[in-house]
């Protein structure tokens, strides 16, 4: 599988997730739902990488992307203008992918993984008041906290399928993918998720990029050593980890 077939397999998965939550009433109001490409393609990296895959895993891959859309529909939600009919509608987007991930799992009788599934937006929701909570929280508690919002639900869907080894290497990448936008967004005063919300971040951004450059480091050597890996597959995330590198260095620029 060379990396056009990768970015294939990625485009057709984005394309049955928006299938299954396409309504024009919600598109009119609330735009395409997000869909994190380099997310999805972390999630599907047991396939890219040849393991046994059925339609069993293709459901649960929709409904663990859709569990992503609806966290970001809310997290669009402005909390100073939350009742205007745009930001309700956020909101009513948010619960319909909601209801929609629950709905492919349950016709699938995936009840343990809708249980274990819930328990992740529920630990999600918990660590991501840690950014507006007052109280203070270590760096470490923080940098820990961003892994878990990224990607547990993606880790859970991995152990529920037994792809135990891909749960570090995607954990790390899509970690490190996170931080290195956040620092390109907070250098660049725009939005960010975490970093303008934390103090304890805006005053550690030294700790935070020499954190960005270990782990760049580290994943590059353990995924480089692999046995698991087949040699596409590491190009293909060895690619991102230089593509994510590269637009911060041309954003600066």
């Amino acid at each position: 599988m060379n990396e056009a077939l990768i970015t294939q397999h990625v485009e057709q998965y984005k394309k049955d997730i928006l299938m299954q939550i396409g309504q024009s009433t919600l598109l009119k109001y609330t735009g395409t739902p997000v869909i994190d490409e380099e997310r999805l393609f972390f999630t599907l990296l047991p396939l890219l990488n040849g393991e046994d895959w059925n339609e069993s895993e293709r459901i649960s891959v929709i409904a663990t992307s859709l569990i992503f859309s609806a966290l970001a529909a809310h997290d669009l939600v402005k909390e100073k203008n939350a009742t205007s009919k745009e930001q309700q509608l956020q909101v009513l987007a948010g619960d319909y992918y909601s209801g929609k991930y629950y709905q492919l799992l349950a016709k699938d009788k995936k009840i343990d993984l809708i249980r274990q599934l819930s328990e992740c937006v529920t630990s999600i929701t918990e660590h991501k008041t840690r950014f507006y909570d007052l109280n203070e929280y270590t760096f470490e508690q923080l940098i820990q906290s961003i892994q878990l919002i990224e990607s547990k639900p993606i880790e859970q869907f991995m152990e529920y399928y037994a792809f135990h080894e891909y749960v570090f290497i995607m954990k790390e990448a899509l970690l490190l993918t996170s931080l290195k936008k956040e620092i390109v967004a907070f250098e660049q005063t725009e939005s960010t998720l975490y970093i303008g919300k934390s103090r304890k971040l805006q005053s550690n951004l030294d700790s935070l990029q020499t954190e960005i450059k270990k782990i760049e480091n580290d994943l590059v050597r353990d995924v480089r050593s692999s046995q698991l890996l087949k040699e596409h597959v590491k190009h293909a995330i060895l690619e991102r980890v230089a593509k994510c590198s590269l637009e911060k260095q041309l954003r600066e620029g």
